[in-house]
């Protein structure tokens, strides 16, 4: 018998398929329901309604990115230059959505937007948070020394989580010229602070 965390991990692995299959506004409780392989009262157990089990499966999504993001700033050498490391997280999080969006759905643009409209709405993400703390420690360290008048290190995050979506999101299809746009944007982005 699964526990109930590992319950709401599978609930949320079948409704994380039903909407790719369907997009957000053709999935269902009902189709969620019966892809998890419980009863549509026992998926209310868990989710209040649809847009609950959808900020619930992008969460965990986004968690699993941060986790890789940090495993991949981990991997690099400890001396690592500050953009080096911001540069491995946004590289890590870009290849870990392009991995989504190449999964073959009419969907995938309809649920990243709707994933964006209501991310903005709520808390920072995971990976937000992991870069709001990369920022403020290498500020504290003094190895990122921003000019007077720099925004704070959680208006910096939003504004690099945003502009680099774009890449992502835009960019047509080669993960190598993505990835060279990324660094441009982010090392001219952090010379603009700094400069």
């Amino acid at each position: 018998m699964l526990s109930r965390e590992e319950r709401r991990n599978q609930i949320l692995e079948a409704a994380g398929g039903q909407f790719m299959a369907y997009g957000f506004a053709g999935a269902s409780m009902q189709g969620i329901a019966k892809a998890a392989g419980i009863s549509r009262a026992s998926l209310y157990t868990y989710f209040g309604n649809k847009m609950e089990v959808f900020h619930a499966v992008i969460k965990l999504l986004e968690r699993f990115i941060s986790q890789q993001a940090q495993r991949a700033v981990d991997e690099l050498n400890p001396r690592a230059p500050f953009a080096a490391r911001l540069i491995a997280t946004f590289d890590t999080r870009q290849t870990a959505w392009l991995s989504v969006t190449n999964i073959q759905s009419p969907y995938t643009y309809e649920l990243l937007q709707l994933r964006a409209e209501n991310t903005a709405r709520f808390e920072k993400t995971p990976f937000e948070e992991l870069i709001v703390t990369m920022i403020e420690d290498a500020t504290a360290s003094g190895e990122f020394t921003p000019k007077a008048g720099t925004p704070p290190a959680s208006v910096i995050a939003t504004i690099l989580v945003q502009s680099t979506s774009g890449i992502a999101l835009f960019e047509g299809d080669d993960l190598s010229a993505k990835r060279q746009n990324l660094r441009l944007l982010i090392q001219s982005f952090l010379d603009g602070l700094t400069g």
